[in-house]
């Protein structure tokens, strides 16, 4: 007996879940594309989205790496910066699309990349200059996070291109009705979940002298931030894996020690006067942080000499409050539509006696998202799922198909709590 290939195919589309974005908002910067490292990287990064599967390819277009912070550096260095971070962390090679954009007016730049990338973009890293907090009355608020919600829930409903979207703004300073506030006071850090399940903001930064000249090179003394290094982590983690995770997501190689970057950003000696070293906080003042749902680089005690991301939380409190969360139904959003695209317009057999849609024809149907959504099961990205299709409803009328499915997600380990005691026998 002798096997050939009949070239069946598979159903299981293409994966697109760790291919990542980049923006880097440059309405802080005057005369970016004319003058210095921006005029001569201007012929292959102005008005244009760029791809990245290696290290390399950012010198090649550009993007080199920091040297004395001047105009030489683009950007002072910060694109390179983060550039090399993600592909460290995700493992040498991947997919990332990079975009120099003005948003100071809006953040369009975030669909011109998707398009751009014909939707394949699963997480996008923004930094920008932009301040994150402001002071309207005697309370801290959030800005910018509304917005990007806004611009997230457009791709996801009118472009079916549903994408995670990381927040790294300038919290150096506080935006207030005149001049902005340099001091930032901790206990007033305000809450970023705003009902925004598609956005995150991220806090901290390395302590490192390059670091430190990269930021006081800016007027506006944004922190130079680690948005790089999370979608580092995302590119190489599986859709329900936590960037968090203590076991798999150690980033010391990359980051030796954590400052946030504000605190005083009134400069003292080419230097903020407090940039606020993780060291320096206490225990109440972190768990602020984790209560305002922030990610942010963290430590553990008696597990020295290792820095970790603090979780993968959203700006939002319910059933989508993490990343991971997100990227598994935006995953099977995918996926589904995916398959089921092909039967658009497809012909529909009824069952004569009931003028409903036939018990075959829901087969098919279910067959098809049941297969995509148990591979997903298959790779440990969901617990389970129900697909659910009416036997009731009448497509001759409609013209449309209706069905529905839940998925069970997996589930993480926030918190480990351990009660512990003496006993005289066990």
């Amino acid at each position: 007996m002798t096997d050939t290939d009949g070239n069946l195919g598979s159903q299981l589309p293409v994966s697109t879940e760790n291919v990542c974005g980049l923006i880097f908002d440059i309405s802080a910067q005057d005369s970016f594309w004319e003058s210095g490292a921006g005029s001569t990287a201007s012929q292959h990064l102005k008005d244009t989205v760029v791809e990245l599967n290696f290290l390399e390819d950012a010198e090649k277009v550009g993007i080199t790496p920091f040297t004395d912070g001047g105009e030489n550096d683009l950007l002072h260095g910060i694109p390179y910066y983060h550039i090399s971070h993600f592909f460290g962390l995700a493992g040498g090679s991947g997919r990332l699309f990079v975009m120099f954009a003005d948003c100071s007016s809006n953040w369009n730049a975030i669909v011109d990349m998707q398009k751009a990338a014909n939707g394949m973009i699963s997480q996008i890293g923004i930094w920008t200059e932009q301040n994150l907090w402001k002071m309207p009355d005697s309370d801290y608020a959030v800005q910018i996070v509304g917005d990007l919600q806004g611009i997230a829930e457009s791709l996801a409903n009118d472009y079916h291109a549903p994408v995670s979207l990381l927040l790294s703004a300038n919290t150096a300073k506080l935006a207030t009705s005149s001049e902005p506030e340099n001091t930032i006071t901790w206990s007033k850090i305000p809450s970023c979940q705003v009902n925004a399940r598609y956005v995150s903001v991220l806090l901290g930064q390395a302590i490192d002298v390059q670091v430190t000249k990269m930021q006081m090179a800016l007027k506006s003394c944004t922190p130079v931030g680690c948005v790089g290094a999370a979608l580092g982590c995302l590119a190489r983690a599986n859709v329900a894996e936590s960037i968090g995770w203590v076991d798999q997501y150690d980033l010391v190689s990359f980051i030796p020690d954590i400052e946030f970057g504000f605190g005083d950003s009134t400069p003292a000696e080419s230097k903020l006067t407090n940039s606020t070293k993780y060291s320096s906080l206490t225990k109440a003042q972190i768990e602020h942080l984790d209560t305002m749902g922030y990610i942010y680089l963290t430590k553990y005690e008696g597990y020295s000499g290792h820095i970790f991301f603090s979780g993968d939380p959203t700006c939002d409190n319910g059933d989508y409050r993490t990343i991971s969360r997100n990227r598994a139904i935006n995953k099977s959003r995918r996926v589904v539509r995916t398959v089921l695209l092909p039967y658009v317009n497809s012909p529909l057999k009824i069952a004569p006696s009931t003028g409903q849609l036939s018990a075959a024809q829901i087969t098919i149907f279910k067959n098809a998202v049941d297969t995509v959504l148990q591979a997903m099961v298959d790779a440990n990205e969901i617990n389970g799922f129900a697909t659910t299709i009416p036997t009731t409803q009448n497509v001759l009328a409609t013209d449309t198909l209706q069905l529905s499915y839940k998925l069970v997600p997996i589930g993480t380990a926030k918190q480990i709590t351990v009660t512990e005691g003496l006993a005289l026998k066990v």
